[in-house]
């Protein structure tokens, strides 16, 4: 309806005048025929001349500070003269703990800060030892919270695949989770034993990114018959600064896009921030379910982002 005025200016001289002329003539009209017309009239003129002056302040406001340049603009907003739209409400922590249970097996699950059961959210499966559960839970909220990660769902698991969580979680409907590959990743901490790249790779029908220590000798070898590509991220620390990473069996993902090494003496909360930096930059965020028990959402670009290295 406002398509065809879209060239009508609303700031310009002669609509200002046109619209305070006809308030004008109104008033004078109203009060010249007041004591002649007839109650039921004057109910109804009284409330029209207030209108039409409310009318001649706002678009003498309008064309003063340019807010809408022509009535097509109300749909879309005030002119803000080529400024970003002002930012969304920030995101504040912390998250919370929850449960997913897995054919009988309670799996510890950490929501974000600003998780919404109307959206799926990307997943961070972490291979860790719970006794570091709320420093790693406490470093994914700031890293939501700062925008350096999207809302990533937490699952602590060393022994549940990805494909039984993500299935576990479908059929319950909670946590809501996105289902496509690129949306799911594996971690564990750079100074705790265990084997993430190695569990990612074999898992990576399931997951498309990982970060971890190399594991060296002591990860046994992966096997997986997926051609999938899978984005490893190396975390060196200094006693782990020589060990291979683990070897990819044919027909072999990606090799490893990405690394971050730790200069002797930086504290372990600080690599696992720098670690969940670089998973942030790679995962998807956020989607609108598409149906009832999280669906399979459209692929989106990543809303996380990355801060300096170590």
């Amino acid at each position: 309806m406002l398509a065809g005025t879209a060239l009508l200016p609303l700031g310009s001289a002669v609509t200002v005048t046109a619209v305070a002329g006809a308030a004008v003539l109104a008033v004078v009209l109203l009060v010249l025929r007041w004591g002649r017309w007839r109650p039921a009239v004057r109910a109804a003129a009284l409330p029209a001349v207030v209108a039409l002056v409310v009318l001649t302040l706002a678009v003498a406001t309008n064309a003063w500070f340019g807010f809408y340049p022509s009535p097509a603009s109300l749909a879309a907003g005030p002119d803000r003269g080529g400024l970003p739209a002002p930012p969304a409400p920030p995101v504040t922590g912390p998250g919370r703990d929850t449960v997913l249970t897995v054919d009988g097996v309670e799996v510890p699950v950490h929501l974000p800060p600003g998780y919404d059961d109307h959206l799926a959210h990307p997943v961070l499966v972490w291979t860790g030892p719970r006794d570091g559960s709320a420093a790693v839970d406490a470093a994914v909220d700031a890293a939501v919270t700062a925008g350096r990660m999207p809302a990533v769902v937490v699952l602590w698991t060393d022994r549940v695949p990805a494909a039984r969580l993500r299935a576990a979680a479908v059929a319950a409907g909670s946590p809501a989770l996105r289902t496509d590959r690129a949306a799911w990743a594996l971690a564990g901490p750079p100074d705790a034993p265990g084997c993430p790249l190695g569990r990612a790779l074999a898992e990576r029908a399931d997951v498309a990114t990982a970060a971890g220590p190399p594991g060296g000798d002591g990860c046994p070898d992966p096997a997986s018959g997926s051609p999938d590509p899978l984005d490893l991220v190396v975390v060196r620390t200094a006693a782990t600064q020589d060990d291979p990473v683990p070897g990819a069996p044919p027909p072999g993902p990606a090799l490893a896009s990405g690394s971050v090494t730790a200069a002797p003496g930086t504290p372990a909360a600080d690599v696992v921030a720098a670690e969940l930096d670089a998973l942030g930059a790679r995962l998807r965020g956020p989607v609108a379910r598409s149906d009832a028990a999280g669906g399979s959402p459209p692929e989106t670009g990543s809303t996380g982002g990355t801060r300096d290295g170590l």
